[in-house]
């Protein structure tokens, strides 16, 4: 009788392992770590590097481009901006390069909005009108020059061209058209 009763308890611990066994998962609690380093924008996995004296990473990490005597970098009897009516070209302004540990090209869309005709154009300046908003495909280990063209027609002495300069990086290459 006793055999009985401990194959009865053994097929019933049996039927409630199975039973448990096949119930569905219902919650899982884990503490891990991230950890994430806010860096300027010139030591960033994807990263804006000034390549000229009017390019510069401020205080607060931000590639600023400032063609006046409030650039960090201005001297005196260097100029203090530009002249009404005319148009720039400024090769090479800044870089974006792509240094992600996964070796992935990257599509960086670089955008402008503000005052003014500023425009942004790739490598050499061959003639080209430049773009408000540009696509750019970054190659891993690879720096991207920016060029821009800055047209003040319309303005006069004591104007001045603020805008801002947004940058949106995804990855792959960018669609041709």
């Amino acid at each position: 009788m006793r055999k009985i009763i401990g194959l009865f308890a053994l097929m019933i611990g049996l039927l409630v392992a199975v039973a448990a066994s096949s119930a569905h998962f219902a919650y899982f609690e884990a503490d891990r770590g991230v950890h994430i380093q806010v860096v300027p924008d010139d030591s960033e996995l994807i990263d804006l590097r000034p390549m000229q004296p009017y390019a510069y990473i401020n205080d607060n990490g931000m590639l600023v481009i400032d063609l006046s005597k409030y650039n960090g970098n201005w001297q005196e009897g260097l100029g203090e901006g530009v002249s009404p009516n005319s148009t720039y070209v400024f090769k090479e302004v800044f870089g974006v390069s792509n240094d992600l540990w996964e070796g992935t090209p990257i599509c960086m869309h670089i955008t402008y909005s503000g005052d003014g005709g500023v425009k942004f154009f790739v490598g050499n300046y061959t003639g080209q009108p430049g773009e408000t908003t540009l696509d750019v495909t970054v190659m891993p280990g690879e720096v991207v020059p920016i060029g821009l063209i800055l047209d003040s027609t319309g303005l006069v002495d004591g104007d001045a061209i603020n805008g801002q300069v947004q940058f949106y990086a995804v990855p792959g290459p960018c669609d041709e058209e």
